[in-house]
């Protein structure tokens, strides 16, 4: 990526450039081939790819797929930029940072916005906006990309909002009416839309436009609706026909100074985690009791499909409580080997994270230890990359093939390398001795960024002898 300026724009038509020197994306699927991986920072399944680019996928659509992902490339080759395509172990990604593609840019703006004062908070969210003009992926016609629209433009209607918000806040209410006008048109039934409307052309002293805007907010949701108006913007009204003195016109404040800010992690959205577990040969109320001694919170949903168990973890238990304490002592406890998926809101996922070949041979490389812990894409870029310090990030290794995910074996500050196919067939891991220098750490001990580990030098002991 050196000595390239490269640039990906999903608002309005779908376009990339080069060096300034707009990229021929070729045809619509292929350009549906390219938001699907653009738009997200982690890699995308090829089996989740033929919904972004038909209602309906075709009984072809996986060699459909491969065809234009080799349209794709060689249009992006002709560009000079043919490496951002990453596309093998039925893994795809584009190898860009969220500052390259407009989408991802808005949103880091936004989630920035939402830690930082007003003043500053304003500055990011009208960055934002300018980022977002026109329609998302102009053209592009999927239900999938229908959904993907929809969200785009919903964000967008959330951040004007939240601007408009703030800057009456901040006493700029003159200059929020030309904009807040506009958008009432564009949303007319939209009460939250009405509510600054009216409040910035009341203190702006056009107190009979804030009361003509609420008539028309009234018609659109009871006339056409047939709904009721919102309490709130009916107090309001009675308010501002009051000229009442709790609706005092904010104090203007000058804006803040920006500091520049670097590309900041999102906001952690609550969501709930799946974590599923498959034991070699055991028996399952074995693993029950270990996870039940474990994690010591309400509410986990625990229970039993065919060789495995599936928790469901409240979206309020923090994500990172859970990949990284909760299973470490859930290592602690097992004396059978685990194998262990964890996802968001997606247990077909988890279930395949855990039951991956990947899995099972690290966990054969990993003979001190019983239990392998694969997250997937989504979790480790939300929660180890963006939250975890150096440590907890060489704790992970990338699974190079389907399905995907970053594996992790509690214990270790490394994860092994998985055994070779032929290694693993060779028989059972208890009677193999352990060779070589062997570092064992105990859970997430440590000092600041040290590790506490105790060092057993050649030929250490047999797995029996722990």
């Amino acid at each position: 990526m050196t000595g390239r300026s490269v640039e990906f724009r999903l608002w309005g038509q779908v376009a990339a450039y080069r060096d300034g020197e707009r990229v021929d994306l070729g045809t619509e699927k292929e350009q549906c081939l390219l938001v699907a991986l653009a738009g997200k920072s982690t890699r995308v399944r090829r089996d989740a790819l033929p919904e972004w680019l038909w209602d309906d996928p075709p009984d072809s659509a996986a060699s459909e797929i491969d065809r234009y992902m080799t349209r794709l490339r060689g249009r992006l080759v002709a560009a000079g930029i043919g490496d951002l395509l990453e596309n093998r172990n039925r893994l795809c990604r584009l190898d860009v940072v969220d500052a390259q593609v407009d989408v991802r840019r808005f949103e880091a703006l936004i989630a920035r916005a939402r830690s930082v004062a007003d003043g500053q908070a304003a500055t990011l969210l009208a960055e934002a906006l300018e980022l977002a003009e026109g329609v998302p992926l102009a053209g592009l016609r999927s239900r999938r990309i229908d959904a993907y629209r929809t969200a785009l433009v919903e964000q967008r209607l959330a951040a004007r909002i939240r601007l408009a918000e703030i800057e009456i806040g901040l006493g700029r209410y003159r200059e929020c009416v030309p904009g807040l006008v506009e958008l009432f048109l564009e949303h007319p039934g939209n009460a939250e839309v009405t509510r600054l409307t009216m409040s910035s052309l009341h203190f702006a002293g056009r107190t009979q436009d804030a009361l003509d805007t609420f008539a028309t907010h009234r018609k659109q949701v009871v006339e056409n609706g047939g709904l009721e108006v919102d309490a709130e913007l009916g107090k309001l009204q009675r308010l501002i026909m009051d000229n009442a003195e709790s609706l005092r016109r904010p104090v203007v404040q000058r804006p803040a100074h920006v500091i520049p800010v670097p590309f900041p992690p999102p906001q952690e959205v609550q969501r709930e985690l799946i974590v599923v577990l498959r034991p070699d040969d055991e028996d399952l109320t074995a693993l029950r009791t270990a996870i039940s001694r474990s994690f010591r919170r309400d509410g986990i949903d625990v229970s039993v499909a065919d060789d495995r168990l599936v928790c469901v973890v409240p979206a309020d238990v923090p994500h990172a409580e859970v990949v990284t304490s909760w299973l470490d002592r859930v290592a602690a406890e097992v004396r059978f080997p685990v194998r262990v998926g964890v996802s968001v809101e997606d247990e077909e996922l988890a279930t395949e994270l855990a039951g991956s070949d990947y899995a099972r041979r690290v966990l054969a490389a990993a003979r001190t230890k019983n239990l392998v812990v694969v997250v997937s894409d989504e979790l480790h870029e939300a929660v180890v990359r963006r939250q975890g310090g150096p440590n907890e990030l060489r704790s992970y290794r990338q699974v190079e093939e389907y399905p995907g995910g970053w594996v992790r074996v509690p214990g270790y500050s490394v994860p092994p390398r998985p055994v070779r196919v032929e290694e693993r067939r060779r028989g059972p891991r208890s009677g193999d001795v352990l060779k070589g220098p062997t570092v064992y750490v105990q859970g997430r001990a440590r000092i600041g960024e040290q590790f506490n580990a105790a060092v057993i030098n050649m030929n250490a002991r047999r797995r029996d002898e722990r």
